[in-house]
């Protein structure tokens, strides 16, 4: 943290610098679970893997800074990018892989276009005395293993925004307002992928032999908002709206079949829109109980309504949450 000209270095495991969302712990979400849009594009676990983070902060008379992280593009915490196939969030189960293809992901790091870079711009200032805004750009630029080419790769852009209201006169933080959204767009390279290796493959049912698929790219979008209400010191009331879907591919047009169903749209990209409403009471700086309901719309699925009950409690010394 001391280098010169305002740099700083980090390296490890890391959570990736991408939004907002993607660099927090779950103990830090206003939410019990991830957005969609985070889920499937970065994971349910986040983006995050080994490598190095060079920050700058540039010298403006508000908050700016450029990020600059690279890490390895491989494995389950690299969604999106060289992960198994089934990556894409609460989704995992399918048993299908993301765009009918299956995953080769052996080669390890042989060179830099193995590596992911993920390059993000944030500035924040204050609009009033109680008014704060941060605005952010994020990217992710690396290689896919869709298909086995080795030469496929994935592209991922954001867009994030985060305003509160906190008055001067506040007590302990509250009360408080803020909204809080990130937006994602996607392009996935889908290499050319042949089913007639496979113990149970992907039928054309035009011609009734193995599907062959060939090379094309996705693209996939989705948002979420969220706005909170500190209305008491200790309760916080929520409500959150995602979206999530992507453009129809040509593998989704085909006349494909698995074990004898059709298949259409791909689970793992198909639309999907969420309304999420909750309650939490923090009885300490430490401790934590929510109470949220999700209205969650997947199409040619339907609505599937849920509650969840959350309780956490920390031990021991933490860093101090970001803004």
């Amino acid at each position: 943290m001391s280098l010169p000209a305002d740099l700083q270095l980090r390296a490890g495991q890391y959570l990736t610098d991408f939004g907002r969302v993607n660099t927090q712990h779950p103990h830090s979400w206003a939410f019990v679970d991830s957005p969609l849009v985070n889920a499937r594009f970065l994971g349910p676990d986040g983006l995050r893997n080994p490598g190095a983070r060079l920050s700058w902060l540039v010298p403006t008379p508000f908050y700016s800074e450029l990020f600059l992280g690279v890490q390895n593009s491989e494995g389950e915490t690299a969604a999106s990018f060289r992960s198994d196939g089934h990556h894409h969030g609460d989704e995992a189960e399918e048993e299908l892989p993301f765009a009918y293809r299956h995953a080769d992901n052996d080669r390890g790091v042989e060179s830099m276009a193995d590596l992911l870079f993920t390059p993000r711009y944030a500035l924040s200032f204050d609009l009033t005395d109680a008014q704060t805004l941060l605005l952010g750009t994020s990217a992710a630029f690396g290689p896919n293993s869709s298909g086995g080419s080795g030469d496929t790769a994935t592209q991922i852009y954001g867009l994030d925004l985060y305003w509160k209201w906190k008055p001067v006169s506040h007590h302990g933080g509250f009360p408080f307002v803020s909204f809080q959204a990130e937006g994602m767009l996607r392009r996935y390279e889908a290499g050319a992928f042949d089913w007639a290796d496979e113990d149970d493959p992907i039928v054309d049912e035009d011609t009734g032999l193995p599907a062959v698929l060939e090379d094309e790219t996705l693209t996939d979008y989705g948002f979420y908002s969220q706005l909170l209400y500190g209305f008491r010191k200790g309760w916080v009331a929520g409500l959150r709206c995602d979206y999530v879907t992507g453009d129809q591919g040509d593998y989704e047009e085909r006349n494909l079949s698995y074990e004898g169903g059709a298949l259409g749209r791909d689970p793992l990209r198909n639309q999907r829109w969420r309304l999420s409403p909750n309650l939490t009471w923090y009885p300490s700086e430490y401790s934590k109980l929510r109470l949220q309901y999700n209205y969650d719309d997947r199409r040619d699925i339907g609505v599937d309504h849920s509650v969840w009950l959350q309780f956490e409690f920390l031990l021991g010394a933490h860093a101090t949450h970001k803004f």
